[in-house]
């Protein structure tokens, strides 16, 4: 068995996600961050956060536009 057989059944093992399932679950994650912060107390620094939360998802949802529009 060379490399590429050992490589294939190493990779069927490992749950590594594809890109955009990655993408997915990132916005998610900001999504539930961004929840956080705003059931608190408003401050300048939660509002900074917030918008390069919005700013991460809009990107996100464009990549995932995108990506669906070039399958």
């Amino acid at each position: 068995m060379g490399w590429g057989g050992f490589l294939d059944k190493l990779l069927g093992i490992l749950p590594i996600q594809k890109r955009k399932e990655r993408w997915k679950n990132e916005i998610d994650n900001l999504t539930k961050e961004r929840e956080n912060l705003l059931n608190g107390e408003a401050d300048e620094k939660k509002a900074v956060r917030v918008g390069i939360i919005d700013k991460r998802i809009a990107y996100l949802n464009q990549l995932l536009k995108n990506s669906a529009d070039a399958s």
